[in-house]
């Protein structure tokens, strides 16, 4: 979705309703780097010039759009509006406003002395437009009523007719809005576009979540959905909702983690019991009490607390009407019987699942419950966790789920190269270790808030190992500093930043799909080059 600055400008204001046409055009149909300034005076010239739209991209520079409401035709190079020539003849008058806006532009700003402001004409009421326009004006300056269906690709076309000359930075585009919009609250920096995305694409996952939440009158329902679908989002919703009608619910997972995360978000409320399977299981009224060993790992919670469990499981008297249970593809067929025994005979009796069968890190036997075993199936399929460009490498190279056009784009994807590339054994880990601190390091200096950004390794001996040597914390522990964790126990989480971590170039596919669409804005994977090869990512440097 494209900027419009100041973001609360009144499109009412504006001077038809051809131009406001246009603007909410590009504010739906642009990515969050196209900035849109409406209706732009420039004044201190011999003639006084009111640009229609303003388009400020760091990549592609500024664009002038002059919109005209009116069905045009061309003829002879004479632009004519129901047989009679247009005054002023719309390519030039968008040739003279962008022209007047690259006077000023040049003269504010020594640097940018060969900036090119590039023009265009909009006709929001004109399907379809040819004739002869002229040495000067070509077909691809343009934009009819067809090509605002698509606008990023009209704009890309009209831009590449001269590419900008000029090297053209974020803070340029910062400096050139507060030139031409001196009241505006802007920042044109990684943090605020991470403020932006995330806030875009929570708007994108609750628009997608809300068509499946009316599912929670069923008895069995399951909803399934690649990474950043908002499977996470639908559970906690599924919860909510059935509780607001009275009913005793239990919200859980298996990841602990994850459980914390739902437990801060969930409405606090004592017929809401909100946590991981294990743990709260193991705490339920009649349960014969096991004491949990400060070392216990992860086969001793897998064994011997489930052991303990299926042998006492009769004992629990707590009940529930409806159980939601998010990640269900952690689950055994066998916690999801226990769980079925918590159902209370007199209540609604419903269950409600989200799983991704590609996140099936743990081989316990989960399989998606059957039509004819009367769940009730759905689907999430647009991935609305992931900027643009994270999300595209997800889809092209780990089978993720599409992102929406309208997606933001990603602050930064790189790759940063770690060892030999012909070396199979695993790099060593204080090579790696210095490679993390200096990209903590350089994410620090350009101000990204640490508590959005996490280290993720794909071992418990590397998350360790690295821990130590560069001050990172577990989950339970993030007041204290950057989250250092692995994939596993980040499942379900996110964070505007992530730094994904190996010491070999082997990783497990599912393992790499979890650990890259962890991050929302920014993805910095370090590893061998052959890790790199298998992402399609470049070394920097």
């Amino acid at each position: 979705m494209g900027l419009i600055v100041p973001e609360d400008f009144a499109l009412a204001s504006l001077a038809n309703e051809a131009e406001r046409r246009v603007v909410e055009a590009f504010r739906d149909g642009l990515s969050d780097s196209w900035l849109i300034l409406p209706d732009v005076s420039i004044a201190g010239t011999p003639e006084m010039f009111q640009l229609d739209i303003v388009l400020i991209h760091p990549e592609f520079g500024v664009v002038d759009i002059e919109v005209k409401g009116h069905q045009a035709t061309v003829s002879g190079g004479q632009w004519l509006h129901r047989g009679k020539p247009m005054t002023p003849q719309p390519p030039d008058q968008a040739m003279k406003s962008a022209y007047a806006l690259r006077t000023l532009l040049r003269s504010e700003f020594p640097h940018l002395q060969h900036l090119h402001v590039h023009y265009g004409v909009a006709l929001p009421n004109t399907t379809s437009i040819s004739g002869n326009f002229g040495p000067d004006f070509k077909r691809d300056q343009v934009i009819t009523d067809i090509d605002l269906a698509d606008p990023t690709d009209a704009l890309e076309r009209l831009v590449f007719l001269r590419p900008t000359a000029q090297n053209f930075t974020a803070e340029d585009a910062s400096a050139i809005v507060t030139l031409l919009r001196p009241d505006a609250d802007f920042t044109f920096d990684p943090s605020a576009r991470m403020r932006r995305a995330r806030s875009r694409l929570d708007e994108l996952c609750a628009n997608q979540t809300a068509t499946l939440e009316h599912l929670d009158v069923n008895r069995r329902v399951i909803a399934l959905g690649a990474a950043g679908t908002g499977k996470t989002r639908l559970a906690m919703r599924w919860a909510h909702r059935v509780l607001g009608r009275g009913e005793r619910v239990l919200l859980t997972c298996y990841n602990e983690p994850l459980a914390d995360r739902m437990s801060t978000q969930a409405i606090d409320d004592e017929d809401l019991t909100v946590g991981p399977f294990l743990r709260l299981a193991l705490a339920m009224d009649g349960m014969k009490p096991l004491e949990v060993p400060p070392d216990a790992d992860h086969a001793w919670w897998t064994i011997t607390a489930v052991g303990h469990l299926q042998a006492h499981w009769h004992f629990v008297t707590e009940r529930f009407d409806t159980i939601v249970v998010d990640e269900a593809q952690d689950f055994s067929p066998a916690w999801l019987a226990m769980l079925d025994a918590l159902l209370d005979a007199d209540g609604a009796r419903r269950t409600l699942l989200v799983a991704d069968p590609s996140q099936k890190l743990y081989a316990r036997g989960f399989a998606v419950p059957a039509v004819e075993d009367g769940w009730t199936q759905a689907q999430l399929v647009v991935n609305c966790r992931n900027a643009h460009q994270i999300g595209a490498l997800l889809r092209r190279k780990l089978n993720g789920a599409p992102a929406p056009s309208v997606a933001p784009e990603a602050v930064d994807v790189c790759f940063v190269a770690v060892g030999r590339d012909s070396d199979s054994d695993p790099v060593d880990h204080n090579t790696i270790a210095t490679t993390v601190q200096d990209e903590i390091d350089r994410l620090l200096r350009e101000e990204r808030d640490p508590n959005q950004v996490m280290v993720l390794t794909f071992s418990s001996k590397l998350r360790d190992n690295l821990a130590n040597a560069v001050d990172l914390h577990r989950w339970e522990h993030r007041s204290r500093g950057i989250v250092g964790e692995n994939v596993h126990r980040a499942k379900g989480l996110e964070a505007d930043t992530v730094i994904l971590v190996a010491d070999q170039a082997d990783v497990p596919k599912d393992l790499l799909y979890v650990g890259v669409s962890r991050a929302v804005s920014e993805l910095v994977v370090i590893g061998p080059t052959g890790l790199g090869d298998r992402l399609g990512l470049s070394p920097v440097g």
